[in-house]
């Protein structure tokens, strides 16, 4: 790893969500939804087309203009600048005005990346090589929960730092002392952690009576009786909480990498109860927990998670620990190339 890092390379095997879309529609000024996108420091250009939603770098392999300026039409791109025509299902040029006569020059194909639409999210892979899925969300096909698409946002910060936040269990009392925490409780128990296939460390966190809360039915905040953690490698992160009334709610987060100090986070916020209510209460309460957060980390230095022994570590810090070596792990299989990574992802494990 480079100065300590982490290898970001490594995150180009995953699929990661890069725009909603209601965002891609958005992007629609008459031409047809195009958007730019950054993803690990790749430029890129999703498409909407006759045919579904497509992923291609945003450059014309002719004169190098942004794929993002043209236009659809059909299931192709057009280039702004002199109306070359890729093809949405290989990147493949198929029209040069110019030269209608031909021939179309062999190396003249869009790069065109793996691209799928899941809980309404678009999701990119940069490289299919380790054959990774798209991440499970435990609540979107149970019909006994509605869930709530949360506005994603940007944070100068590395996707693990964003994702370690959202595992920590002792910053509750100081940075949420109002409204997650309780700055009366300050101790907190160290869970059991278990490794499962496809990458899922999976813990339970049943804080002391009275030391933590979440949201509601109605988008309060109640007494919590316990949470059901899930990451999923490299980014994900699910909350499956239950209330002492007896409800739950289920936090989905994805932090996806715009490159080595940004990340953009896809948030979802589902209940089993008052499925009929509003759901701005819902998006307004983590907004206002974010906003707690932000400052925080957007202060740690560096961004990237550094080297193990540039940081400190105590036993209340055990899923942070584990969750930095399964992904300095993860970093190591990749230099033996993707097959690697699966045979990591896909290898039961003890508990841990």
């Amino acid at each position: 790893m480079a100065d300590g890092y982490l290898n970001d390379e490594t995150w180009r095997y995953f699929w990661h969500p890069v725009c909603t879309i209601s965002e891609l529609e958005a992007a629609d000024r008459g031409r047809g939804a195009l958007l730019s996108v950054t993803l690990l420091g790749t430029e890129l250009v999703i498409a909407k087309t006759a045919s579904g939603v497509a992923a291609f770098d945003n450059r014309c392999p002719h004169r190098s203009a942004k794929l993002a300026l043209g236009w659809v039409e059909g299931d192709s791109i057009r280039c702004a600048y002199h109306g070359w025509r890729y093809g949405t299902a290989d990147g493949k040029c198929i029209e040069i005005p110019a030269a209608p006569n031909g021939p179309i020059p062999r190396r003249a194909q869009a790069i065109k990346y793996d691209c799928d639409v899941r809980y309404d999210l678009v999701w990119v892979r940069l490289n299919g090589d380790a054959d990774t899925s798209i991440p499970g969300h435990t609540a979107w096909d149970d019909p006994s929960f509605k869930c709530v698409l949360g506005p994603s946002y940007t944070w100068k910060t590395h996707s693990a730092r964003r994702l370690e936040n959202f595992t920590d269990l002792a910053h509750f009392p100081f940075v949420h002392p109002n409204t997650l925490g309780n700055a009366g409780v300050q101790t907190y128990l160290v869970p059991d952690m278990d490794f499962r296939t496809e990458g899922e460390l999976h813990y339970r966190y049943a804080p002391p009576e009275g030391a933590r809360k979440a949201m509601n039915s109605t988008g309060n905040l109640s007494p919590l009786k316990y949470t059901d953690y899930t990451i999923r490698l490299p980014f994900g992160v699910t909350l499956d909480l239950t209330l002492q009334n007896g409800e739950r709610a289920v936090l989905w987060v994805w932090a996806t990498p715009i490159d080595a100090t940004h990340c953009k986070s896809f948030w979802f916020a589902c209940r089993n109860a008052d499925l009929d209510g509003p759901d701005q209460p819902h998006i307004d309460t983590q907004m206002k927990i974010l906003e707690e957060d932000i400052d925080i980390v957007e202060s740690q230095d560096p961004e990237q998670i550094p080297h193990p022994m540039d940081e400190i570590a105590v036993g209340p810090d055990k899923v942070s620990l584990m969750y930095r070596k399964c992904l300095y792990e993860l970093c190591h299989a990749m230099e033996n190339g993707g097959e690697e990574i699966h045979r990591y992802l896909t290898t039961e494990r003890d508990n841990i």
